[in-house]
């Protein structure tokens, strides 16, 4: 599998299909779980891990949304034995294996000569991962490794770069779509960028990506002649209203029985404190 693959893949399958935000939230995490995992068949991970990664407390509310992806057939689910996590199978959606009216992408080759490669037929083993024992495994690794002092006056190497700027970038353009592209990473970019993922993660600069695509506020679909830009979504404090939920589209409110009192929200009728409110968000 491929994680960028499988990220646009999903945000396809949701054109058409409908998820709970927090079951969409916990399949980004889960995604990004096998992907730490090399893609393992199966992995295992305790219900309280997944619990905190979406910021859930009860666990019943957490099975629900969990169900909402097994019922979608994004996900199978095992329950584990007594004292042993439960385990968690990705069905592939960028590989045509969902059977929820998924359409595989056609891929054009750019090469224009035609090179047949025969794969040798390979037997594929079942290989579970179990997300602790693998980072202890790493700790471990880690502890064990020996300190070697720089000999002489060898230069020092120079770090590998671990912000995958251009991949965050590609994924921006190809999932917003109807606001501006990035068309080069300057060096101001680039701070604004890793700033982000050193503080939330990579995982959460993708889903904040895919929450941009959904708000008709920030996509301008609202006719407020305004739309949200790469640079002000990698603000800090914008950042952190969108990944918080700020502006995702509200359902219409129910009518208010006749003779009732009109609440504080719907002050936001007001057409003038409307217009101050955007030319804040504006300016922000």
């Amino acid at each position: 599998m491929n994680y960028i693959a499988e990220l646009n893949a999903f945000d396809r399958w949701l054109e058409t299909n409908y998820l709970p935000a927090l079951s969409e939230l916990l399949w980004r995490k889960m995604v990004a779980l096998f992907n730490r995992c090399g893609w393992a068949e199966w992995i295992s991970v305790d219900n309280q891990r997944l619990m905190g990664l979406i910021q859930v407390k009860r666990e019943a509310t957490f099975i629900d949304y969990r169900n909402k992806l097994v019922e979608s057939g994004l996900i199978e689910y095992q329950k584990g034995k007594k004292g042993s996590p439960n385990r968690y199978k990705l069905i592939s959606l960028s590989e045509g294996k969902n059977n929820n009216t998924f359409i595989s992408e056609v891929q054009t080759e750019v090469n224009p000569v035609v090179q047949s490669v025969v794969n040798p037929v390979v037997n594929t083993v079942v290989k579970t991962v179990d997300i602790n024992k693998l980072n202890q495994t790493k700790q471990n690794k880690t502890s064990d490794t020996p300190y070697s002092p720089p000999k002489g006056d060898a230069p020092e190497p120079v770090p590998r770069e671990t912000v995958q700027y251009k991949k965050i970038a590609d994924y921006w353009n190809s999932v917003c779509t109807e606001l501006p592209k990035v068309q080069a990473l300057n060096d101001n970019r680039k701070k604004a960028v890793r700033a982000r993922v050193k503080e939330h993660g990579e995982e959460t600069v993708l889903q904040v990506i895919a929450l941009v695509k959904q708000s008709d506020f920030l996509c301008g679909r609202t006719g407020n002649n305004w739309n949200a830009s790469f640079d002000w979504v990698m603000k800090p404090a914008n950042f952190v209203k969108v990944l918080e939920g700020n502006y995702v589209n509200k359902a219409p409110a129910p009518p208010s029985p006749p003779g009732t009192a009109r609440r504080l929200d719907d002050l936001t009728d007001n057409p003038f404190l409307k217009i101050a409110m955007e030319e804040e968000m504006k300016n922000e």
